[in-house]
């Protein structure tokens, strides 16, 4: 037998059998942080790490909203979905409790750190922006998403999330995570470090977005 013929035999590398199982674990190594936020948020009870802010049952899909851009044409979900949105509703001027919410999503955003990337803001304006909210977005609200939505299109979606007291014109923000589902309301009265505890503490659970 020649030694190109016998080399194999003495070669304890070549004589191993390759673990066909190998492929799987690695796999398994990149989706199952994916798998895991998942589950936490939509099958272990969300409460049990969320403090403050209402998680919205049912969850509503961005896309029931039925958004449309500046021609007036509806957005297609992988337009609106990636990434984390802080969603705020505004209508033809905003007030001042209606500024003061703006200006603390904006904060929040900021105090994300190095997890700003991870999320943006979008403005869903229910009516066409007067001239003193126009201003008002061009000298303080820069890098942010802007969509058109229609009031009764939006409620309806919502459901039973809306009630007398809180629903999209009362300066509330919505989350919503990457996959697309609006999750979760703050008021405008709740302090804005419980709205970045619990914004926080969604990233941390989740390796999506």
């Amino acid at each position: 037998m020649s030694e190109i013929e016998t080399r194999p035999a003495n070669n304890s590398i070549a004589g191993k059998k390759r673990n066909p199982y190998t492929v799987w674990f690695v796999v398994l190594a990149f989706i199952a942080p994916v798998v895991l936020a998942y589950i936490m948020f939509f099958f272990v009870e969300v409460k049990s790490f969320i403090n403050h802010g209402e998680i919205l049952n049912p969850i509503v899909h961005i896309t029931s909203f039925k958004l449309t851009d500046e021609n007036d044409k509806v957005i297609e979900a992988d337009e609106l979905t990636y990434k984390w949105r802080l969603i705020s509703f505004v209508n033809k001027d905003c007030d001042a409790a209606c500024e003061q919410r703006l200006f603390d999503t904006r904060q929040i955003h900021t105090s994300l750190g190095k997890d700003q990337h991870r999320l943006s803001r979008m403005f869903v304006h229910l009516e066409p922006a007067g001239e003193a909210l126009t201003k008002l977005i061009s000298e303080k609200h820069d890098n942010v998403i802007h969509v058109n939505g229609d009031l009764k299109v939006i409620t309806d979606a919502l459901g039973i999330n809306i009630r007398d007291d809180i629903a999209i014109s009362n300066n509330e923000t919505y989350i919503m995570d990457p996959m697309g589902n609006v999750m979760m309301r703050f008021t405008q009265d709740q302090p804005n470090k419980e709205f970045l505890y619990d914004l926080k503490k969604l990233l941390k659970a989740s390796q999506i977005g």
